[in-house]
């Protein structure tokens, strides 16, 4: 098949538009000038032939240089101009017999095995037609003139297929060169693409500690927008262990076998502050077991907020531990008081003491579990479930709910709410646990007075609410520790009252989860105001909806 995708090459078609303009000028000067004929000279086909060259060939030269179309035009042309040189202005071997060798050549660049094979026939053609057009002036007799011809024919031919192999083989290797630099290229935009999506630090250094390629995690890891290759590792990360030795670069490089992995490091940034680092080191080596150049891919993961889970969570559970070995073994010890005592018959009164600080203590135990069991739920994102919520409604039935206890104190619970409140769209469950400890926390620091629960609409359209007492407040140095897991004050007053120092860290942990913030004003003996703002809609929670009927509280 015949490939007219392509347009002449501009050299080219400069080429033959210039072999025209010299064969046209050298003709008109042996004509006119010196007065010499060619040796089968034809008016009609030299004048076709000057018109040819200074007309027709630059148009379709020139042509085919912006337009593929006219390509196989222009060099069909070219062969038809070049047989009228041969017939009319020199024999079979003369020089336009020898041109065609170039005229094969560029036919087969352009058009491969079948224009070579067409363009050789052209060749063979015009031999056949000068024979029998000038057989009589041949100078020879017809077969020794047709087998010189033929003879010139084949090394013309001959030739021009050595150098069409010749082209075509660094053509392919050419290709082959382009084909696998571009696969080279794809490869290492796809490597560069991968490295660049992980969030680590990844860098690979030279046997030097020097880098030698980054992805862009570790210049977000640097804090900085420079290139980092070319500089010492060393020098850009200083490294201490657990025991705070200093761990230097060069001598990892050149300790690592095979991988190396260092989760003990830690380094100290700008600011003062101290990073947890995992390092994992890699070897690489040079081609062809290349013993002298090697270097280690370097992958640097920040494990400090892990590392600070870990610690938290550590001492979490030693606290908690702690905190829950007291009660039970105030309950186990006041249940072995009351079974020795009830074998020896001992007064109903005292039976019944050790009972109640037993009963007591078990509370006090169920208060710790269920607040550990509020914070477990919140951290597995078990009510992470959005509902439409009516918080006229749910603010009422807190009221109802709590009136009675708020009255066995002799205390007034008041609902102050504006009218026409919206809809909120968020976790029923956080909301309530936040609600419920600040007004059992209020009834329960209250001796006398009120407690009044709050909520307004506020100019940006978010809810304001708010829970306040007349109780006996806090100090300043409470108030910086109030949220911090299992703080109790050391206020008689606070202590004379039960409390597992657990609800306002869980209220923290879920206010965080409805995107709000817990506010406190204290003074003490003058009560406490807890308060939040209610966003109408959570965008950290579940996009999960929950169904939105619930049964209705009775209201008081």
């Amino acid at each position: 098949m015949i490939d007219n995708t392509q347009v002449l090459s501009r050299p080219l078609a400069y080429g033959l538009v210039g072999f025209g303009l010299l064969f046209s000028c050298i003709t008109l000067f042996l004509l006119f000038v010196v007065g010499a004929r060619p040796l089968h000279y034809s008016p009609e086909a030299t004048s076709f032939l000057i018109a040819a060259s200074l007309a027709v060939t630059p148009v379709f030269s020139i042509l085919a240089t912006k337009y593929h179309v006219f390509t196989l035009p222009a060099i069909a042309w070219a062969h038809i101009v070049l047989m009228g040189m041969l017939l009319f202005f020199s024999e079979i071997n003369g020089p336009f017999t020898a041109l065609w060798t170039l005229v094969i050549l560029i036919t087969t660049l352009y058009y491969g095995w079948k224009g070579f094979i067409s363009s050789s026939l052209s060749l063979v053609v015009g031999s056949v037609l000068y024979i029998v057009l000038f057989q009589a002036s041949l100078g020879a007799p017809i077969l020794v003139y047709a087998g010189i011809a033929t003879m010139i024919n084949f090394f013309a031919i001959f030739t021009s297929y050595l150098f069409v192999r010749i082209i075509m083989s660094s053509r392919k290797k050419n290709n082959d060169l382009i084909a696998a630099q571009r696969s080279e290229r794809m490869q290492v935009t796809r490597q560069n693409t991968l490295l660049n999506s992980i969030s680590d630090a990844v860098l690979t250094l030279n046997r030097y500690g020097r880098v030698t390629s980054q992805n862009a995690a570790a210049q977000a890891f640097f804090d900085t927008n420079q290139s980092l290759i070319g500089r010492d590792l060393e020098v850009l990360l200083t490294l201490v262990d657990a025991a705070d030795q200093t761990v230097k670069i060069h001598d990892l490089i050149h300790t690592v076998q095979s991988t190396l992995l260092r989760d003990d490091l830690s380094m100290t940034d700008e600011r003062g502050e101290r990073k947890h680092l995992s390092l994992q080191m890699s070897r690489i080596r040079g081609t062809f077991d290349d013993d002298e150049e090697y270097g280690v891919v370097v992958i640097i993961r920040d494990i400090t907020k892990q590392k600070s889970l870990e610690e938290e969570k550590d001492e979490f559970i030693s606290v908690a531990s702690h905190e829950l070995r007291t009660p039970v073994a105030i309950a186990e010890g006041s249940l072995s008081n009351l079974l020795v005592m009830y074998e020896k018959d001992t007064d109903q009164e005292v039976l019944r003491s050790a009972a109640v600080t037993a009963y007591d203590q078990v509370i006090y135990l169920s208060k710790i579990i269920n607040d550990l069991s509020t914070l477990s739920r919140a951290e597995r994102g078990i009510g992470d479930v959005i509902e439409e919520i009516d918080v006229n409604e749910l603010l009422h039935e807190f009221y109802g709910r709590y009136e009675s206890e708020a009255q066995e104190k002799s205390l007034r619970l008041d609902l102050d709410i504006d009218a026409n409140l919206p809809h909120v769209e968020t976790s029923r469950l956080y909301l309530e646990e936040i609600l419920q400890n600040f007004i059992t926390n209020a009834i329960k620091y209250t001796k006398e007075g009120s407690v009044t629960i709050r909520a307004s609409l506020l100019p940006n359209g978010r809810i304001d609410c708010s829970v306040s007492d007349t109780g006996i407040g806090m100090s300043k140095g409470d108030l910086k520790h109030i949220f911090e897991k299992f703080y109790r004050s050391e206020d008689y007053r606070t202590r004379e009252t039960s409390g597992t120092g657990l609800g306002l860290y869980v209220v923290r942990k879920l206010a965080d989860k409805l995107e709000t913030e817990v506010k406190v004003t204290s003074r003490l003996n003058h009560g406490s105001t807890f308060s939040f703002v209610l966003p109408l809609k959570s965008q950290r929670l579940s996009v999960t909806h929950a169904p939105t009927t619930r049964p209705t509280t009775k209201q008081a």
